[in-house]
């Protein structure tokens, strides 16, 4: 009889567990994304929820700590810097959804890195001409002079004049080679780098060779709750929010 009362109590209990867990998460799936951050019970529960979710679909490739890796070009979640829109939740979800370039018909797939170093830098733009190694390196001074770093000047003049012609740079990364979240176009002119360590090598490479990293969509993977409490789990990160404790 005892027996049987513990196992009475203890199916009650875990029903009201799933029964709370299933209205916050319809909460959770009903409130504004960008808005959680105010709500701070709610932000709690997709923060606990999205960091094993995050264990299991995103750290093979992101790390642990979301900090990325330089040598595959996987981004780093932590530094707040967004190579595809702003860093608000909502563009978080959109992204774990349908991926970077993923076969899904909605990700992103606008920016694709050509390699100006091979005879045809990008197969499906026959307008784009291959670049020599000089004019590799002239673009790489005109770089490192709008990042403020020490430059040669003649090699960033003729950069200058490449990147806002023949070579096209501006049409994806824009005049200002300060990038296009729109279309996952990173900001040339800053300190964060995806691929390599930013040095003059480093950018060799991704200029002569290409670049166009992926990341699959989830969206028939996780559930909706899911792929949004990852969503502010990377929010959190990467904008350092201090989750409060539960009463």
């Amino acid at each position: 009889m005892r027996f049987t009362i513990v196992i009475i109590l203890a199916f009650l209990i875990g029903a009201a567990v799933l029964a709370e867990t299933s209205r916050a998460e319809r909460r959770l799936l009903r409130a504004d994304p960008d808005a959680l951050a105010a709500d701070p019970a709610l932000l709690r529960f997709a923060v606990r929820r999205g960091q094993p979710l995050f264990m299991i679909h995103c750290a093979a490739c992101h790390g642990v700590s979301g900090a990325g890796d330089p040598v595959k070009g996987v981004p780093d979640l932590t530094d707040g810097d967004w190579l595809y829109g702003s860093g608000r939740v909502a563009d978080i979800e959109h992204i774990i959804e349908y991926g970077i370039r993923s076969r899904h018909p909605k990700t992103w797939s606008l920016a694709i890195m050509p390699a100006y170093g091979r005879p045809h830098p990008s197969p499906g733009d026959s307008n784009i001409q291959p670049l020599a190694p000089g004019q590799i390196s002239d673009l790489i001074e005109f770089l490192f002079r709008q990042q403020g770093r020490k430059a040669d000047a003649a090699a960033a003049s003729r950069g200058a004049v490449l990147y806002g012609g023949d070579a096209g740079c501006y049409d994806c990364h824009a005049h200002d080679a300060k990038g296009d979240a729109a279309i996952g176009a990173p900001n040339l002119t800053d300190a964060v780098t995806l691929y390599g360590d930013g040095s003059r090598e480093a950018l060799f490479l991704s200029i002569a060779q290409g670049r166009q990293g992926m990341c699959p969509a989830w969206i028939m993977t996780m559930s909706a709750a899911g792929i949004r409490e990852t969503a502010v789990y990377v929010y959190s990160i990467s904008h350092r929010v201090e989750v409060p404790n539960a009463d």
